[in-house]
């Protein structure tokens, strides 16, 4: 029943995060942003081998322009080093995070 309830969780803040980034620039498009992502990444208990690889895959996706499809590609890649939790959190958190027009250039 818990692996039930934790599945349907992932997957929901799956959608709802996916949903949250159509059309914006996302969390990472500005210093700010870039800030907010380094605290994310501090509530996740990150092992030392898994914050170099999602910093490697945070700076792909912002040469990629933090689009919706970076950003995709980025928590597909991140879901790969996470456990199903921090996963989950990344996702929480990274929604929380402000979404900044596609009109404007940080």
């Amino acid at each position: 029943m818990n692996k039930i309830a934790t599945l349907s969780l992932v997957a929901a803040v799956a959608v709802s995060a996916s949903s949250a980034f159509a059309g914006a620039k996302t969390c990472c498009a500005n210093k700010a942003g870039k800030m907010e992502c380094s605290q994310i990444y501090a509530k996740l208990n990150l092992t030392p081998d898994q914050k170099t690889k999602l910093d490697s895959f945070q700076e792909q996706c912002e040469k990629d322009g933090c689009t919706e499809g970076s950003m995709e590609k980025f928590f597909a890649s991140a879901k790969g080093v996470l456990s199903s939790e921090q996963y989950a959190q990344l996702q929480s958190e990274c929604s929380k995070m402000p979404k900044h027009s596609a009109k404007s250039e940080s």
